[in-house]
């Protein structure tokens, strides 16, 4: 068989594939959920089994997927409780608040701002900028707040419970046996090719673990920086607004923002009843902690991370967020870089023939 034609085999086989995949999207990204899972949870299933022991017997690898599983409900069910109260209690202040009293409270000082909105022409001289604050806000916050909320978790629940259900179904037994994903893999491949697929699969495997736990040293480094800087300057709920901010910071580029606008929102709710003069410095300390940790964290932190996990250029690493918030939104740029990292492995691994693969991949 002529090279043309093998290469011809490949684009067309790998073109079904791709084709197959996006058409069962849903399904594949359970299963790929699931085997990120199964990679973070096997040092606590290896823990379970080695060391939960009743008198002389262990515990077996079934018992250890379940209580690995239970970890992580645990875990999920306390960052859940940390934020909810904290965010519905906001949610209660901001509905209630008098939003014609707040605008007045507003027009001193951002009086300067208004004078030069009028004379750029952004204001016509019957409006006012504190009128607008006052608005925007009522429109936004509005007393059905609370309910509109409630009401889009009811109409997405049913999806969430799905998702949960189906991953935590194949999670399990990816847990209990450890070779099962490879085994997968192998069926769909010609046995020539098992031996590249294992090794692709480690290398992934690997690499992703390294990512992913990287990962959460960095969301604990910046959650508990933005919490000890703000504790020290005296603002309300620094271990709330850190904590947000350290899970929105897993979003590239655009997960610092809303965590600092988050941050600005529970500040803000927080101290309504107070002058607003006494307002304006608690805000600039929650944006002074957010500009210093981001600093520390995208000139040192997060170039670590990518330097020992992903490999690639920071410009590079750009692009690919751009390209997967442009397919996936938001979740498509938190799982970007990762499914990238793999792609790369497997294009080092099929592919390593061709130059433009051996410039990628260096």
């Amino acid at each position: 068989m002529t090279n043309f034609n093998r290469n011809l085999l490949w684009f067309v086989g790998l073109s079904v594939l791709g084709a197959a995949m996006w058409y069962f999207s849903d399904i594949v990204t359970y299963i790929l959920l699931a085997w990120v899972l199964s990679m973070l949870g096997r040092p606590v299933a290896d823990f379970f089994q080695e060391k939960a022991r009743i008198g002389r017997f262990g515990i077996g690898p079934s018992v250890a997927s379940l209580l690995t599983i239970l970890t992580f409900y645990i875990v999920l069910a306390g960052v859940i409780f940390m934020f909810v109260p904290g965010i519905v209690q906001q949610a209660r202040n901001l509905a209630n608040v008098d939003y014609q009293a707040l605008g007045q409270k507003m027009q001193p000082p951002l009086h300067f701002i208004d004078v030069e909105l009028h004379k750029l022409g952004i204001l016509k001289p019957d409006e006012n900028l504190g009128v607008k604050t006052q608005e925007l806000l009522s429109t936004w916050l509005k007393p059905t707040m609370l309910g509109d909320i409630f009401g889009s978790f009811l109409s997405a629940a049913g999806g969430i419970a799905v998702t949960f259900t189906v991953v935590t179904f194949i999670l399990f037994f990816f847990l209990q046996d450890k070779n099962l994903f490879t085994d997968i893999l192998h069926a769909l491949f010609p046995t020539d090719l098992e031996e590249k697929v294992l090794n692709a699969v480690d290398d992934s495997s690997k690499v992703l673990t390294r990512y992913f736990g990287g990962l959460l040293v960095q969301t604990f480094i910046f959650s508990f920086g933005i919490t000890v800087i703000l504790w020290i300057l005296g603002v309300p709920n620094a271990l709330l607004i850190g904590a947000f901010g350290g899970l929105m910071n897993i979003v590239p580029y655009v997960g610092p923002i809303i965590g600092q606008v988050f941050g600005l929102f529970i500040t803000l709710s927080s101290n309504l009843t107070l002058d607003f003069a006494l307002i304006w410095p608690l805000l600039l300390k929650v944006v002074a902690a957010f500009v210093i940790i981001q600093m520390l964290d995208n000139n040192f932190i997060g170039p670590m991370i990518f330097s020992k996990s992903v490999q690639a250029h920071p410009l590079e690493i750009f692009i690919v967020t751009l390209i997967a918030a442009k397919i996936g939104g938001v979740a498509g740029m938190v799982v970007g870089i990762p499914v990238y990292t793999v792609l790369r492995v497997i294009a080092r691994t099929f592919f390593s023939e061709f130059k433009i693969v051996q410039r990628w991949v260096g």
